[in-house]
């Protein structure tokens, strides 16, 4: 029997599509993930909301995953759950969100996103140039699909319909550039850094 206990091997077994480990993984999760994202939001629906969508994207994307830490990646997947969230209901945030929504292209992923400190102006320009970088080497209609979803904000039926393709078309798409990402940002940053990418990548918009 399969040691689920073994973050290896539990991830290697969600990869393949093996649902008790992934009942596991939110079994064991769940509890610990609901009192971090619970100092973010005080309201246990919202809370159980978040972490259930992050378990959901996770499954959903779970053949781009890679040897990562797991507890890493849903911690860094539910903040930005948390983070979303708050700038949507945030009056005080009210005017960064006007701004976020007038940001083009890449720059709307960090400010959105990732809220880097303004001391790692390095990290974020080459990690922005990256991001272009890969963009660009998508093929074309994986590229249009890529963008709309995760920098216009549109849902996967909302694309198909936009392109006049098929839902699955559109699903197929997305996971291509996403596996495109994640070997690229695998290869060459250390884990940290992958993670945050991977936590943007999975939970998406």
């Amino acid at each position: 029997m399969t040691d689920f206990s073994n973050d290896i091997e539990l991830l290697k077994e969600i990869r393949l599509g093996n649902e008790m480990a992934f009942s596991y993984l939110f079994r064991y999760y769940y509890p610990r993930l609901r009192g971090y994202a619970s100092r973010f939001i005080d309201d246990e629906e919202t809370v159980r909301d978040i972490i259930q969508e992050c378990f959901l994207k996770l499954w959903e994307k779970r053949e781009i995953l890679s040897a990562i830490s797991v507890t890493s990646l849903l911690f860094a997947m539910v903040r930005n759950g948390c983070i979303n969230y708050l700038k949507h209901v945030s009056v005080v945030e009210k005017h960064r969100i006007e701004y976020l929504a007038r940001i083009d292209g890449e720059e709307r992923l960090y400010y959105a996103d990732f809220v880097f400190d303004p001391d790692n102006n390095l990290l974020y320009n080459e990690l922005q140039d990256q991001i272009k970088l890969v963009i660009g080497q998508l093929p074309g209609r994986c590229r249009e699909v890529f963008l709309l979803s995760r920098f216009s904000g549109l849902k996967n039926k909302e694309i198909a319909e936009k392109l006049q393709i098929s839902l699955t078309a559109v699903e197929k798409h997305i996971t291509k550039a996403l596996c495109i990402f994640s070997k690229h940002f695998k290869d060459k940053y250390p884990v940290d850094i992958y993670i945050i990418i991977i936590a943007w990548l999975i939970y998406g918009k």
